[in-house]
């Protein structure tokens, strides 16, 4: 049931080592949409399908939507489409986590049980900023597989409960450690409740989602169904390895390539955290070895200015969210159709790398 699964981060890893540095720069955008447009030819109307957008020098140069949301009513995928963004949904938990340190509401260096007192003593020590970078070891994950079951209907409550258990063991890791960390984000949501004083979901409705446009972003949480519009999983039903769960900061979050283009527009143009913040967070503070390196909510690339970026998986939703700043380069694609349209997901990442190699 892991919702960021090894493969997003194998990819990550991958075309971490295709340069961007090269002098010669490809100009021809017309030969790459013709690259996409090929790739998704091979995209069937009446299957899952796919949301694409690509922006070079804040320009759209490509944005497409084919293939279908909701099989049983026909409907199709557009540009305003949702879908679950899977663990895209941390960066967003992490942004809001610096609104709230810029407001000087709480500190990174702030240890998390003083928000979470519930937590047991040897959370002792663990702070936001572990929180955030995934340096924190939990001997039991509550998003593993064989707990399944135990997930079905659980909200975030019931996670702090689990690894507040006697016979989980907890302990903070240094920056050269990381382990990814989905009760982290989970931890980070309850963070931003208790410091705010309103629901995680009506922060980032107000700090994030209305200041970037995001008229179709929202989080599904306890008592919130999918809208009938959004893409179903696999296009044809609202629950992931057929559970419904509830847990929010580290997924939950719903959102549709305009949205995810107005995001990028207002998170550039510094509208949601000052850049010193987002310099923050888009530096290395932790090393999980062969899956990756990680920065505050972001995955990290290397290179002198390396990409930020983040994926998600789970179940028939694949998603990625790629930002590589010295080519001022932004894609996002969404996709409902597991595999198979990950697969077109994995093809037209690369002709893009590729091409601005």
């Amino acid at each position: 049931m892991q919702t960021f699964t090894k493969k997003i981060i194998l990819f990550l890893y991958l075309i971490s080592f295709v340069s961007l540095s090269s002098n010669e720069v490809h100009t021809n955008e017309k030969s790459l949409v013709d690259k996409l447009n090929l790739i998704l030819s091979m995209q069937k109307e009446d299957r899952p399908g796919v949301s694409v957008l690509l922006k070079k020098n804040n320009d759209v140069i490509y944005k497409i939507s084919k293939g279908l949301a909701n099989k049983a009513k026909r409907f199709s995928i557009s540009s305003s489409t949702g879908f679950r963004l899977g663990s895209i949904s941390k960066p967003f938990t992490a942004l809001a986590i610096l609104t709230l340190v810029e407001s000087e509401s709480l500190s990174l260096d702030d240890d998390v049980t003083k928000f979470i007192p519930e937590l047991p003593l040897k959370w002792k020590g663990i702070t936001i900023k572990h929180l955030l970078s995934h340096r924190v070891f939990i001997s039991e994950d509550f998003f593993s597989d064989s707990n399944i079951g135990l997930a079905n209907l659980s909200t975030n409550h019931d996670v702090v409960k689990f690894i507040s258990a006697k016979n989980i063991q907890v302990k903070a890791l240094t920056s050269d450690k990381a382990i990814y960390c989905n009760s982290c984000y989970v931890l980070l949501a309850q963070v931003i409740e208790i410091s705010s004083g309103i629901s995680f979901s009506d922060y980032l409705r107000q700090k994030i989602f209305v200041p970037a446009n995001m008229k179709n972003t929202y989080i599904v949480e306890e008592g919130v169904a999918m809208k009938s519009t959004d893409a179903l999983n696999y296009a044809k039903t609202e629950t992931f390895f057929g559970i419904n769960q509830y847990t929010t900061g580290a997924m939950a979050q719903v959102s549709s390539i305009e949205d995810l283009n107005n995001f990028i527009v207002t998170l550039k143009e510094g509208k949601i955290i000052n850049q010193e913040s987002f310099r923050l967070m888009t530096k290395v503070h932790s090393d999980a070895g062969n899956d990756g390196t990680f920065g505050l909510g972001w995955m990290i690339g290397w290179g002198d200015v390396p990409f930020y970026s983040h994926g998600g998986s789970q179940d028939g939703y694949q998603t990625e969210l790629f930002f590589h700043p010295k080519h001022d380069l932004e894609i996002a694609i969404l996709t409902n159709g597991g595999d198979e349209t990950y697969e077109l997901q994995a093809q037209m990442m690369r002709a893009i790398i590729t091409h601005y190699n």
